[in-house]
């Protein structure tokens, strides 16, 4: 049968410093474990006794007519129907494949189990994308599998097509007493700047940090309108609509890390080392950083727009929100649901077209490769991040990226 053509990628490749950062996160990978087939489409896995696509975002480029996202993400309901699309497709002969499974159990988890008694965390290794991640592509959590190249985003720079953290409820500086005061029932917030997504997540993940102050900043006269306004040294941004005054540099801990240790290489943090963070902020100098005392994280309002209680989808009354869905998706020319930043098309091992973000996995059971079909939860599904190792669950309404394999014949 004719076979597809790899399409090249409209986005640029990385850097040569961003594409040696990579390396340098690498850890030994197995030997021998993977073979690409002649035609390079696909990638034999010597250890899980899978084929996996070696576009590890097809869904980009093949959407079958549903509501995919130009990115490649989608719902999990969505990823199911593309999923028997693709295999009523005869994908490349196969009518077999499959979304990658985790196993509910996992001893190697850095957090035992949540309240579903699924195992989560680091150093998931047990499940089919734990064990591409760390051991085929030789990853170390927290470190991603594409590293995002400098980048300018109207007039901010470096932002990461991934989660950011956010305080709950109204703004206040960071520090001990926030902390003890911000929390959520099911976790911290948090807000993504990949698909628009407003959530929570367990303190132990690690994010991105978006400083901001309420109001202007001292002396400055705000001009009239809804437009973004950046300072004339370029270094902050005020917004006129959420009456907040923001970072330009939207990932400064990887530049400047003011002495906080726990922050990742590409500057993505825990919660608790994001207080911490803006707290240095806060006491760099004698007048904090860019003369300013009063940074913190962005707070999350309740926001009847949301498209689930607690959050969901155009959730444009928090600051977080509002920056998205009021500037930034206009300013790119942006669908709802895309990311800010899109990644570059690297080689990863075998594979091209990660997206450092999280994926779509069914529930295993106590299989490493084949679906229970019984969700992880009511109404969750597993998740596996490519942006860091983390091993979780998801809403089955959030968009995340899907990749397939299919099972070789009698496990050979």
């Amino acid at each position: 049968m004719p076979q597809p053509r790899r399409r090249r990628s409209p986005w640029p490749l990385i850097t040569f410093a961003a594409l040696g950062l990579a390396c340098l996160l690498r850890a030994e990978a197995p030997v021998d474990r993977f073979v690409r087939s002649a035609d390079g489409l696909t990638v034999h896995d010597d250890e899980l006794k899978v084929t996996w696509l070696a576009d590890a975002n097809l869904p980009a480029s093949k959407p079958f007519g549903l509501p995919v996202q130009k990115s490649g993400s989608m719902t999990y309901p969505v990823a199911r129907k593309w999923l028997a699309a693709l295999n009523a497709s005869k994908y490349l002969g196969r009518s077999d494949w499959s979304i990658p499974a985790t196993p509910a159990t996992d001893s190697g988890c850095s957090v035992a189990k949540g309240p579903n008694g699924n195992s989560f965390g680091f150093d998931c290794a047990q499940g089919a994308m734990g064990s591409l991640y760390y051991r085929g592509l030789g990853l170390k959590s927290p470190n991603t599998a594409v590293p995002i190249p400098p980048s300018k985003v109207g007039p901010f720079r470096n932002f990461q097509p991934y989660l950011y953290w956010s305080l709950n409820g109204k703004a206040r500086p960071g520090g001990e007493r926030a902390r003890r005061a911000d929390r959520r029932d099911n976790g911290d917030h948090t807000f993504s700047f990949n698909t628009g997504w407003q959530g929570g997540n367990v303190s132990a993940h690690v994010m991105y940090v978006l400083p901001m102050i309420p109001g202007a900043l001292p002396g400055s006269r705000p001009a009239p309108g809804t437009e973004l306004q950046p300072s004339a040294d370029g270094q902050t941004v005020y917004d006129p609509i959420a009456k907040v005054t923001w970072l330009a540099n939207a990932n400064l801990a990887a530049e400047n890390t003011f002495g906080v240790s726990g922050i990742v290489r590409d500057g993505a943090m825990s919660r608790t080392t994001a207080d911490d963070f803006i707290a240095a902020m806060n006491r760099n100098g004698r007048d904090g950083y860019l003369g300013q005392k009063r940074w913190q994280l962005p707070p999350t309002n309740p926001d009847p727009s949301c498209t689930m209680p607690e959050g969901g989808y155009d959730c444009s009354g928090s600051p977080m929100g509002g920056l998205y869905y009021n500037h930034l998706i206009e300013l790119l020319h942006l669908s709802a649901r895309e990311p800010v930043v899109r990644a570059p098309d690297i080689q990863a091992g075998p594979f091209h077209n990660f997206q450092p973000y999280l994926y779509w996995s069914c529930a295993g059971g106590r299989s490493r490769t084949q679906c229970s079909g019984e969700p992880a939860a009511r109404g969750f599904e597993f998740s596996f991040s490519f942006g860091n190792g983390f091993q979780g669950t998801d809403v089955i309404g959030n968009t995340l990226y899907v990749m397939v394999y299919a099972p070789d014949p009698k496990g050979r």
